[in-house]
């Protein structure tokens, strides 16, 4: 699963659009369609951002960023 398919699941399991999500994480809307879009360009977050989004979504950072739950 790639960063892109976490992303989306996230997105589709609160039940979101693309905007809401990136209003409630702080970027912006053109961002978060770069990192959940078909091209994939972007493969990687800062691990500060990943912490945003684990606490805001229920989510644990280390899944967000590798695929791998932390221990």
């Amino acid at each position: 699963m790639t960063l892109a398919d976490r992303l989306n699941k996230i997105i589709a399991e609160q039940n979101i659009s693309k905007r809401e999500f990136a209003k409630r994480i702080g970027v912006s809307e053109n961002y978060v369609y770069t990192l959940t879009g078909e091209s994939k360009k972007i493969t990687s977050l800062s691990p500060m951002l990943a912490k945003v989004i684990a606490m805001e979504f229920g989510h644990d950072a280390e899944w967000i960023l590798n695929g791998e739950k932390s221990e």
